[in-house]
């Protein structure tokens, strides 16, 4: 019999839905692994975007090359409504696929 506590810590530790395809819950597995890989690939493509613009600014010369400045720009520049729902969907996704290996039980065989 494989171990939930095993499998809450493979959707913890690398990446959600792991432990339910561990368990053998592939459907459920699947669910999480793909929601959470299109909310964290999303996030991301934001955050490399706004990287990207950032670096083009400072070897242009628009930004200083200081800390404070780069935070400045980084802390005017809003975030889509978009991506921060993404990022909630990320985290959403994670925790309840930590949640759902611990806490449901699985079918009888």
């Amino acid at each position: 019999m494989k171990s939930k506590f095993v499998a809450a810590l493979l959707s913890a530790l690398v990446f959600p839905g792991v432990g339910q395809y561990y368990l053998g819950r592939k459907g459920r597995a699947w669910l999480f692994i793909v929601v959470a890989a299109v909310g964290g690939l999303l996030y991301l493509n934001h955050a490399l975007g706004q990287a990207n613009e950032l670096a083009d600014q400072v070897l242009s010369g628009r930004v200083a090359l200081d800390p404070a400045a780069i935070e400045a720009q980084i802390a005017k520049t809003p975030t889509p409504l978009s991506v921060a729902i993404s990022g909630v969907v990320f985290v959403a996704s994670w925790v309840g696929s930590v949640l759902e290996a611990l806490l449901v039980k699985p079918p009888p065989r």
